[in-house]
Order: structure tokens, then sequence, then C-alpha cells
């Protein structure tokens, strides 16, 4: 059976899927658009959901003692979202959530995505792989943060995750990096 369903499709490519589990799948999930700029999640909200990107952009941060958002990561096109511990616990999230562009979002309720684990129990360790990968990524930005100078961090992330570059804001790469968006303009100029 052919899904057209961006959700299906991937967890597809994790794991084989039945058309009884095709339909359990297309049983929980809705479907959410948000405008540019348009909050998700608001740090200290419980996330009551948990979500895959079909269209558009995100951003992750939080905003310190000082008053200022840190940037900590960017999720793109077919790619899950969800703060887990948060979700699984149903406890507030330390990060909110920002559509960087028009986004548009596949998700599930933590009832219903809960139930769908514990009557198709195979998925876990897809799931488990999925977090896994999270957690190789935020340690990746973490080795990418600890990079000195300015202008050899730069360069990493451009190889890294060169798509950041052109659909990401500076103000937030800046953040991201750990620079001033002073800073990183003057590493872009070749001046750092």
């Amino acid at each position: 059976m052919n899904s057209s369903n961006p959700i299906i499709d991937f967890i597809s490519t994790h794991t084989a899927i039945s058309d009884v589990e095709r339909e359990q799948i297309a049983s929980i999930i809705h479907f959410s658009s948000y405008k540019k700029n348009e909050l998700l999640l608001k740090q200290g909200e419980v996330p009551r959901s948990i979500a895959f990107i079909t269209k558009g952009a995100l951003r992750i941060y939080y905003t310190d003692d000082t008053g200022q958002e840190q940037s900590i990561n960017f999720i793109f096109e077919n790619q899950p979202f969800v703060p887990f511990d948060n979700f699984a616990n149903q406890t507030p999230s330390a990060i909110a959530v920002m559509a960087l562009e028009p986004t548009e979002i596949i998700w599930a309720t933590h009832t219903g995505f809960f139930a769908f684990l514990h009557r198709f129990p195979k998925y876990e360790p897809a799931l488990r792989n999925l977090l896994s990968q999270h957690i190789v990524n935020e340690n990746e930005h973490f080795k990418l943060l600890r990079i000195n100078p300015a202008r050899e961090r730069y360069e990493a992330l451009r190889k890294l995750r060169p798509e950041l570059l052109t659909r990401v804001p500076l103000k937030y790469i800046a953040s991201f990096l750990g620079l001033t968006l002073e800073t990183l303009s003057r590493v872009r100029a070749g001046k750092l």
C-alpha cells in the first residue's frame, strides 16, 4: 500500500509498517500551520504533542537569566520535533519553539502517541534510534561551540549545516554559534 503521508514515509524508512498500523497512525495525527515568528511552544509550557515538520523551519531556543534568547537548534522539513523528556513526563519545557518561516506540521497528542506505542511496541527501538540521533546532534552543537576562534566555528557550521546559512537569519546563527551579531558579521566579511 502506497502512502502519500510524509510521517508514514518517514517512519517506513526506520521500520516496516503494516496496513493496520498505517490506519492507526492516520487516526491519531493532526495537521497544523504556523505563520512566520509564531510560537509553537513557550518556554515553561508543557508540550502536549509530538510533531513532524512537513514544510518550513523551526527555531529552538531558550531565554537565559539575563533575558537574552539563545538559539540551540533549527529543524527543517522531514524532521521530527519534541522536547521528549518533557513530553513523555508532561513537565514544563526549558525551551521555546518558533516558526522561522511559514511552517506546516503533523502532530499527535501525548495520549494518542503513547497509546499507539503501547499497541505497537515494535516502534520503541525506532524511537530510541531517533532520540539517539537527537543526542548526537546536540553533542555536535556543543562541540561546535568549543571551537575557537570564531572564524573556525563559522567554517565548521558551513560544512556541517550549510542550510542554516540560507534559511536562518544571521542574528539567530550568531546566537547558535555563541557569537555576537557584530562578530559574526566581521567573520563573514573576512575581518576575523
